[in-house]
């Protein structure tokens, strides 16, 4: 399987050959919450993550639009090497996207499952994409018994310094703007989310962005629809050792729109995704954990799936872009699964996320 370092890609075409999907990266490094867990830290709620022939709605009926209707979708990911169709983008007869990556091959790939139990099955089709700032073929690296938590065997790689960069590549900025929900002059002019500012704010001078990693796209919103969602789930090894700390790994969702120019997922404190928000609800500092048993996050911590939502305007073209990466440091891992990129009509001012359900 061979994705990622692609100036761009015009999606629309069948499925790609056949790759093994289960736990496969694409390079070399030169190259529900458990029983008990709760997602304290997000807006509650359900998210969709039907994996149906038909996007659905994501909110309720009240207020919204009598002629709003998602488009028909149809999964095409049962064999693929293409993050896109992994993501449910991009499929024969179905709206255009283009995309590009930067990072390591080695960091982007394509999953059908993970650990033992069904937590982390696909919440459209049947595989999801995941980017991280180490290799994703690690992932299925057991952790062994007693392993260091602050440094352990696996997903714990140094993808090389081309991959460290000083500051997020454009439209991603850190500055915040003002609120973008009250003054629409303000989008545009920085992150309407501000969860980015106050991270990178406190760094010290010198510490920057570490093995980074995105896939984005381009594409035109359906003159039906008013939001657009997507699913993820957030894991670190740099949890539980250097939780709190400044090797805070991060995860950004950055949309550019009419309505919104910044980051759509944060937890209800107005944390980004990252090692130290109140997301981390799959914590496995005994190793006992079936949602994590057979893979490198043992003995660490994990999201369960989680939905986020952002308001969009029918026929403008929107830019969408995944990033991760570490901070302070290039060690110690952390991954995002993606899945269900889908059009919808929920009625919202600003982005949220919830649990998927």
């Amino acid at each position: 399987m061979v994705v990622g370092l692609v100036a761009s890609a015009c999606v629309g075409a069948p499925p790609s050959p056949p790759a093994d999907s289960q736990g496969v990266g694409t390079g070399d490094a030169t190259t529900g919450p458990p029983s008990g867990s709760t997602n304290s830290g997000l807006d509650t709620g359900s998210g969709s993550a039907s994996a149906t022939a038909v996007m659905t709605s994501d909110g309720d009926s009240s207020g919204e639009p009598s002629d709003c209707s998602p488009p028909l979708h149809t999964p095409c990911d049962a064999v693929t090497d293409d993050p896109l169709a992994a993501l449910g983008l991009g499929c024969l007869g179905e709206l255009e996207v283009m995309s590009s990556t930067i990072g390591s091959e080695a960091a982007i790939g394509i999953r059908s499952g993970f650990g033992q139990t069904s937590t982390f099955d696909p919440t459209e089709g049947a595989a999801y994409t995941v980017l991280g700032s180490g290799i994703v073929a690690e992932l299925d690296s057991p952790t062994p018994m007693g392993d260091s938590t602050n440094h352990p065997m696996f997903c714990n790689d140094n993808l090389g310094g081309r991959f460290d960069i000083e500051a997020l590549p454009p439209p991603l900025v850190t500055n915040q703007a003002g609120d973008c929900t009250a003054d629409p002059d303000s989008t545009g002019t920085g992150d309407c989310s501000g969860t980015l500012g106050p991270v990178f704010d406190a760094l010290e001078e010198g510490v920057g962005i570490r093995d980074y990693t995105e896939l984005r796209f381009n594409a035109d919103v359906p003159a039906s629809v008013t939001s657009l969602s997507y699913d993820f789930a957030f894991s670190s090894t740099e949890y539980p050792y250097f939780a709190g700390s400044t090797f805070n790994d991060m995860f950004i969702a950055w949309l550019e729109s009419e309505q919104w120019t910044g980051n759509i997922s944060f937890d209800a404190l107005g944390n980004p995704i990252s090692v130290n928000a109140s997301v981390l609800t799959i914590t496995d500092d005994e190793g006992d954990l079936p949602e994590l048993a057979g893979t490198c996050m043992r003995q660490h911590g994990m999201t369960g799936w989680l939905t986020s939502t952002a308001a969009v305007t029918p026929g403008e073209t929107v830019t969408v872009v995944f990033a991760i990466f570490d901070l302070t440091d290039s060690i110690l891992d952390s991954f995002v699964f993606l899945d269900n990129v889908r059009w919808g009509c929920t009625a919202t001012d600003a982005p949220f996320t919830t649990a998927t359900g």
